[in-house]
């Protein structure tokens, strides 16, 4: 059984091993990851694939391109993410309860020791 488990959205063309494949789910991502790949001036050929979970879109990119691609790509995943903790004050709520945890342990320490 070959099962493959891939944590980023990119990996080596499956059949040129020269090239790798960045996939971004959304027109949105993929159009904004296209226009910073022309401003910094790399090559790549475009492509979009329509599977079971909707539309992928890829990005063939040169090898000896790799780390611009991927800091590129690190920038495009940076812009459309969503915030671990959406709401406001629960993100502050959960950012003092743990803040209120390291005091208490501070104050025990220096009571007991």
């Amino acid at each position: 059984m070959d099962f493959k488990f891939n944590i980023t959205n990119y990996e080596i063309h499956p059949t040129n091993t020269m090239y790798y494949v960045f996939n971004h789910k959304t027109q949105e991502r993929a159009n904004f990851f296209e226009n910073i790949l022309i401003e910094h001036k790399i090559e790549f050929q475009k492509d979009s694939h329509e599977g079971g979970n909707g539309n992928l879109f890829l990005f063939d990119i040169h090898k000896r391109d790799l780390k611009a691609a991927t800091h590129l790509n690190n920038l495009t995943i940076g812009k459309f993410r969503k915030p671990f903790i959406p709401d406001t004050f629960f993100r502050y709520f959960v950012l003092f309860l743990g803040l209120g945890a390291i005091l208490l342990g501070i104050i025990g320490y220096l009571v007991k020791g």
